[in-house]
């Protein structure tokens, strides 16, 4: 087995103007720019807020209230004046641990919110690499079929010339110019397909700009992957299935709060009030207690409540059962693709090497009249194909690296590759 492949690619030419973006360089900008991320952060203080607002219901709520009247009544004449003033507060003594479920529930949807904004980012690092990978292939596929348009056209020449000394049939002369002609598409179709690649990027990146871009790569890719990993713990570490698991533990904090609903409210109360009328106070009136409160009919709500927060439990469950089986489907699928595509790319490198070497013997033979032009142009076309497929086992490669992290859960913050 192949244990490890360096796969060197330079960027070479002028394809658009812009300076070339490292895989770096699109990280940190994704992180600052992306929208979806950024609409994950905003999930991520609302239930911040959310937790706020549950905790202020453990805290001694207070009111005040300031009234003034004036009167004047023409019937006697007589001018009239009140005010006054009152306070009351209100402190939750005993409620069955409702608040302290309520607050813990609202502590977990912080915590889902999170692991949300993780996954958000793990699709947002895949859906970015995903970009890079096929703009970068796109401008190495330009810079291919730019040097088999070359090559086509040499061997064109000298077919050609062959043809004029008599030394070959016209079919000869023809066969070459149509593979120079399917060349010189494949180059117009793979730059035509630079502005679509670009501008997905574009996307991913979160720029509102949608002048071009280019990307440049120096990859050193190896094999880390010696055993199969184990994937029931790199399954439970995926954000999707913390995620789950955090709902699970929302749906017990909502049960417990809901059965607690049963049981009565006790509260510590007290108030201060005054009044003045006509410029002369009141004595104040102050007061102090214990209020017991305990709903006795609903009509069913209390109990629909509990039914319904038991049934989320069991969804709950079952959804973890789900998230995990697929999870560790989709990591041993991803795992033995990415295996699967480094042996691969070994295998094509040395199909190039091979086919270099024999387009070379074969095209000395061809002009001294050793070989036969249908051999020749076999033999071109074995290594024009050697070249994409080498480029395409490439791209294969790196985009099973990038399934493989995405199904561990890798996030952008982390997504910079050594």
């Amino acid at each position: 087995m192949l244990k490890q492949l360096i796969i060197v690619m330079f960027m070479t030419g002028s394809i658009f103007a812009a300076t070339p973006l490292r895989w770096e360089d699109c990280v940190k900008e994704a992180l600052s720019n992306n929208p979806d991320l950024k609409s994950a952060k905003e999930k991520i203080f609302q239930a911040e807020q959310d937790l706020l607002t549950v905790q202020s219901g453990g805290a001694l709520q207070a009111s005040a209230s300031v009234s003034q009247s004036n009167s004047f009544p023409l019937t006697s004449g007589t001018y009239s004046a009140s005010s006054g003033y009152s306070l009351s507060g209100r402190y939750l003594l005993y409620d069955a641990n409702k608040y302290t479920f309520e607050v813990s529930a609202a502590k977990e949807k912080v915590k889902a919110a999170g692991f949300s904004y993780e996954t958000v980012s793990g699709a947002v690092r895949y859906g970015l690499r995903a970009a890079f990978l096929e703009l970068f292939n796109t401008q190495e596929l330009i810079n291919i079929t730019e040097d088999i348009k070359k090559s086509r056209k040499e061997n064109y020449d000298m077919v050609k010339l062959s043809y004029d000394a008599g030394r070959e049939h016209k079919g000869s002369v023809l066969l070459a110019e149509a593979n120079l002609l399917q060349a010189e598409y494949e180059v117009k179709a793979a730059r035509r397909n630079l502005e679509l690649s670009s501008a997905k990027l574009i996307r991913q990146l979160g720029r509102k700009d949608d002048t071009p871009v280019k990307v440049a790569a120096e990859l050193n890719l190896k094999n880390i992957l010696k055993e199969k990993p184990e994937l029931k713990i790199l399954a439970e570490k995926n954000p999707s299935y913390k995620q789950t698991l955090a709902q699970k533990a929302l749906a017990e904090y909502n049960l417990k709060s809901a059965r607690a609903a049963f049981a009565p409210q006790v509260s510590l109360t007290g108030s201060a009030r005054r009044n003045v009328s006509n410029f002369a106070w009141d004595v104040p009136d102050l007061s102090a207690g214990i209020s017991v409160s305990l709903q006795l009919l609903d009509g069913g709500s209390r109990t629909a409540a509990v039914n319904k927060a038991t049934s989320v439990i069991l969804q709950a469950d079952f959804d973890l059962f789900t998230a995990a089986f697929d999870l560790e489907v989709a990591l041993l699928n991803s795992w033995i693709n990415f295996q699967n595509t480094l042996e691969l790319a070994g295998v094509k490198k040395k199909f190039l090497e091979a086919t270099k070497e024999r387009a070379a013997i074969t095209e000395v033979q061809y002009a001294n009249g050793l070989t036969t032009f249908d051999n020749f142009t076999i033999i071109e076309d074995d290594l024009v194909n050697s070249k994409k497929a080498l480029l395409n086992a490439q791209i294969n490669y790196l985009n099973a690296e990038n399934s493989w992290l995405n199904a561990r859960g890798v996030v952008l913050d982390t997504a910079i590759l050594p």
